[in-house]
């Protein structure tokens, strides 16, 4: 419901700090802990579809009894909310937003009243605060129809393991807009995941894998064995090929296939450490770290390809929820 102008004594109520204190102000508005804002209606109008429809309304009658206070409007926002949204809306410079507490009171002010000139500066600010909080924003972008943000903050989400996808702004967030963002983390997972079990992107040019168990193409007879898994999952029994590779490429792998599950994410399976943290053969980590580490690069590129795929559609959508 718009407010509406009323004729009240603003003497009960405290008055709000400068500018809102000015006595030339046309109108009052009064929070709902009584703290008065004066402030010029011609400047509400301008910010506030919902002001400038408001003042264009024939006023009540004023009393004989009355004073010459301008009119007063009660509002349903204390006078931190008012206070925060009204400093945004008077040209003056206006308080940096550092908290996403602050833009959602923003984002709900902007909605409520149709100030337009708020949308520049929050969309600004929760952009730049998706790194730092992902979930959060996503939290308050699909609530108040931020398409682009949901969809980078959902996508971004994928930095945290699912069990730290929580945030102090997802208590705003309906069920459907929570359960979204779950159901497209562990959608990611798994396709990320299952990349382990298809190992056709291993580079073959770093000699990591080899169709024979000979030393003279491997180089170390100790740590090559044979690829079970891609022997599984081969459609035909007959005629097949076995590949053979080194014992900790496969435990990379199957350690990872772990860790994309509930973190899907390049960034949490292919650090120097965790890459290389089986290679306790003293030939093979003189000779093949280097093909290790290239071997996760080109896995890291495949995790991406297929999370974009999956982020195309969901990722930009999951926000009408």
């Amino acid at each position: 419901m718009s407010p509406s102008l009323e004729f009240l004594s603003s003497k009960a109520s405290k008055l709000a700090k400068a500018p809102f204190d000015d006595p030339r102000a046309d109108l009052i508005l009064r929070s709902s802990d009584s703290v008065n804002f004066h402030v010029f209606k011609v400047i509400l109008s301008l910010a506030s579809s919902v002001f400038a429809d408001m003042f264009t309304l024939p006023s009540p009658p004023v009393s004989q009894n009355s004073s010459d206070e301008p009119p007063v409007v009660p509002l349903p926002e204390d006078a931190e909310t008012l206070d925060l949204a009204l400093r945004h809306c008077y040209p003056i410079r206006s308080p940096e937003v550092v908290k996403l507490r602050d833009a959602r009171i923003l984002l709900e002010f902007a909605r409520k009243y149709q100030v337009d000139l708020l949308e520049p500066s929050l969309t600004r600010f929760l952009t730049d605060t998706i790194e730092r909080d992902p979930v959060g924003v996503y939290a308050l972008a699909a609530a108040y129809e931020c398409r682009d943000i949901a969809g980078k903050a959902l996508r971004s989400s994928l930095t945290l393991p699912v069990y730290l996808l929580h945030s102090p702004e997802l208590q705003y967030s309906t069920t459907e807009q929570y359960q979204a963002l779950v159901h497209y983390h562990t959608l990611c997972g798994k396709v990320a995941s299952a990349i382990t079990m298809r190992r056709k992107w291993i580079p073959a040019e770093g000699k990591l894998i080899s169709t024979s168990p000979r030393k003279n193409d491997f180089g170390c007879s100790i740590c090559i064995m044979p690829d079970i898994v891609q022997d599984q999952l081969s459609p035909s029994p007959f005629n097949k090929v076995t590949r053979y590779g080194p014992r900790y490429l496969w435990s990379y792998l199957h350690r990872s296939a772990l860790v994309l599950a509930h973190h899907p994410n390049p960034d949490a399976v292919t650090a120097e450490t965790f890459v290389l943290r089986d290679m306790d053969c003293l030939y093979c980590l003189t000779s093949k770290r280097r093909e290790m580490l290239e071997c996760s690069r080109a896995f890291a590129a495949e995790i991406r390809r297929v999370i974009e795929q999956v982020g195309g559609h969901l990722a930009n959508s999951c926000w009408r929820c």
